[in-house]
């Protein structure tokens, strides 16, 4: 009870029934098992409604072994970046291919480029 309740009861007071109390409780313990899945599909459908909505903002591009493609300057050497610098660089070879979307390079005179880059970092290079 909350302390103001006590000089003057309350609605909840006056018409408290500990039977039925009690009543709901158990079967409010009951339907929580219920209650938790629906809870749970209610957040997997938030997230699929979440990861489409950002999805149709992304275009994938996709490349093959041996396509030619340029690489975000931003991405290789965050430093050397400006209004006037160029935003691309390269031409680099697709090496492999570890999963979908992440390449491995390697330069015009085949010596590999470290680490692996994401295909938004990647831009086609037609000659």
């Amino acid at each position: 009870m909350l302390p103001i309740e006590v000089g003057s009861p309350s609605h909840r007071a006056i018409n408290f029934d500990e039977e039925a109390n009690e009543e709901g409780l158990k079967t409010n313990m009951e339907l929580i098992d219920e209650v938790q899945d629906q809870a749970v599909e209610k957040t997997k459908r938030y997230k699929e409604k979440t990861r489409e909505h950002f999805s149709k903002k992304c275009r994938v591009k996709s490349f093959q072994v041996g396509d030619l493609v340029f690489r975000d300057t931003e991405a290789s050497n965050p430093t050397n970046t400006g209004k006037l610098m160029h935003k691309w660089e390269g031409s680099y070879k697709v090496k492999e291919i570890p999963s979908p979307g992440i390449y491995k390079l390697m330069n015009m005179d085949d010596s590999e480029v470290p680490n692996t880059w994401h295909g938004l970092r990647l831009r086609k290079f037609y000659q």
